[in-house]
């Protein structure tokens, strides 16, 4: 893994056999990244969980076979229940596209990923509607 910090910029490599998320939490912790939001990511994963959210709960599905990552947007709220909040849109070899919640997924030949820091006078996190039953963004 490489990365570089500028300013509230992030810019980061994944390699190869590199987890997704625990990559993420490690790099943002270290560089004091408490808040960010995930512009962009594009590569190729294996080995990842998808989820579709239901009021029921996360419909989840397993993919093995190596897709390339086409979009890869979130946020990073080290402070909340759910640290990194990823979602994601990759493809097959036979050109299917697939997306949803990301779960999990493990990095094949690399992971480009450009992070933006949200400046400490901003706070986000997730709080639940109980009108829509989703854990919603929560500014102050």
């Amino acid at each position: 893994m490489k990365h570089k910090t500028a300013e509230n910029v992030m810019i980061i490599k994944l390699d190869d056999g590199e987890d997704v998320h625990e990559s993420l939490l490690s790099i943002c912790g270290r560089d004091g990244i408490r808040m960010g939001w995930i512009h962009s990511g594009i590569g190729i994963l294996r080995d990842f969980t998808l989820g579709y959210y239901t009021r029921e709960g996360y419909l989840k599905r397993l993919f093995e076979e190596p897709y390339e990552l086409l979009s890869l947007t979130g946020t990073v709220t080290l402070d909340a229940e759910v640290p990194i909040h990823l979602h994601a849109s990759l493809a097959s070899r036979k050109y299917e596209v697939v997306g949803g919640h990301l779960f999990g997924g493990t990095v094949t030949n690399l992971n480009e990923i450009l992070i933006s820091k949200i400046p400490d006078d901003i706070w986000i996190g997730r709080t639940l509607n109980p009108v829509t039953d989703y854990y919603e963004l929560d500014i102050k």
